[in-house]
This record gives structure tokens, C-alpha cells and sequence, in this order.
């Protein structure tokens, strides 16, 4: 029994130092910001139904993790999940020049990806491209606006919406299998009227294994 065993702690010190090599598997802890460019336009205005129609650039923080399977030294596949945070925007009636100021609602992104590495040294640069889902968080909120009426800023119909990514990074590895990461993604969500576009920029670190 005791040979079995010392058998079996053999086979599994060198299947783990085999896997350890193989460094295939990355997971990544980051965070960020998620600049959101002004969108809808004046031309959508319809009194009593869409006073506020354009809703300006803004800049939320966000956070999120992302898990990564290298099937060559190159090449790998992402699942890449975020979470933006709301931030505060003044919306104006471009009719009378009535204003209020509200809280976004917060949203979250899950994209898979494909990533493409360019060196093997310390410093690795890289290339992304995916696509996923975009889903809204929250409920109503009742405001009050400059001039004193009521506004109800409402969550849209349609909670999830089809997106796209592409963008680039760096990471550098402090030891084999660690890192920190720097990542830049160019953000297309399908939204009816309107698209959404965003530009990301989080940091992180990350463990290769």
C-alpha cells in the first residue's frame, strides 16, 4: 500500500510540474474606467414622451475578471466579465433648456475573446477581439428637474444587448507565472435607437499557470 502510494504522489508531482510548465491557463483581477461617448441626439426629442434625449459623455469606474486558455504560445481564448458602476450626467430639454441631473445605471459586459501575443519575453504585447452581451442594472428613478417637474428616468425595455470589442494590451511578467496588465478596448454596444460607444482602460494583475 505504501509503494501504491508513493506511485501515485510521483505521478501527481510530475503531471503538476508538467501543468505548471504548460502555462496554458491565465486568470486576471483588474480595474478601471469606461469613458462613455455622448449619444442619441436632439432629433429623438418628443415632448411629454422623451424630454432629455441625449445623454452626454460620461465616465464610470468599473471592475472585473477575466480567465484565459493559451492552446499555443501565441494565440488564446478570453472570458472577460465587467462591472460599470453608475456615474452622474445632467440631462437638458433642448426645448425650454430645462435640466436634471441623474445617476446612470449600472451595467455589466460578458465577452469572449480572442487574444494574440507578440513576444515571449517580460514585456508582452497583445491584440483582442470578441464579443459578447451587454446588460443593464437598476430600476425607475423619479427626479426633479431645474424647473421644478417631475422626471422618471426609466430602465429600457429591452435589458441585454449584442456587443463588440476589439482593442490591445501589455502584460508584464514579473516571474513565470505573474503580472501586472494594462488593457485599452474599444467597446460597440447594438442599442435601439441608438448605439453606445465606450473606450476601457483598466489594470490588473494576473496569474499564469
Amino acid at each position: 500500500m505504501k509503494k501504491v502510494s508513493f506511485f501515485v504522489l510521483i505521478l501527481l508531482f510530475i503531471a503538476s510540474s508538467n501543468f505548471a510548465q504548460a502555462q496554458k491557463f491565465q486568470v486576471c483581477i483588474f480595474s478601471g474606467v469606461n469613458h462613455v461617448l455622448e449619444y442619441s441626439s436632439e432629433d429623438d426629442y418628443v415632448m411629454g414622451e422623451n424630454d432629455f434625449p441625449v445623454t452626454p459623455a460620461h465616465t464610470p469606474t468599473n471592475f472585473g475578471v477575466a480567465f484565459a486558455y493559451f492552446f499555443t504560445k501565441d494565440m488564446g481564448i478570453e472570458l472577460d466579465g465587467r462591472y460599470h458602476l453608475s456615474s452622474k450626467v445632467t440631462l437638458q430639454d433642448p426645448s425650454d433648456q430645462d435640466t436634471v441631473e441623474i445617476s446612470t445605471l449600472k451595467h455589466f459586459a460578458i465577452t469572449l475573446n480572442f487574444i494574440y501575443q507578440f513576444s515571449k519575453g517580460k514585456f508582452r504585447p497583445y491584440l483582442v477581439i470578441g464579443g459578447g452581451i451587454d446588460g443593464v442594472l437598476g430600476k425607475d428613478e423619479a427626479y426633479t428637474t431645474k424647473y421644478g417637474y417631475p422626471f422618471t428616468y426609466e430602465v429600457p425595455e429591452e435589458a441585454f444587448d449584442f456587443l463588440t470589442n476589439i482593442g490591445a494590451g501589455i502584460q508584464y511578467f514579473i516571474n513565470p507565472n505573474f503580472g501586472a496588465r494594462l488593457d485599452f478596448r474599444y467597446v460597440l454596444i447594438f442599442d435601439d435607437p441608438n448605439n453606445v460607444i465606450s473606450f476601457n482602460v483598466v489594470v490588473g494583475g494576473f496569474l499564469r499557470f
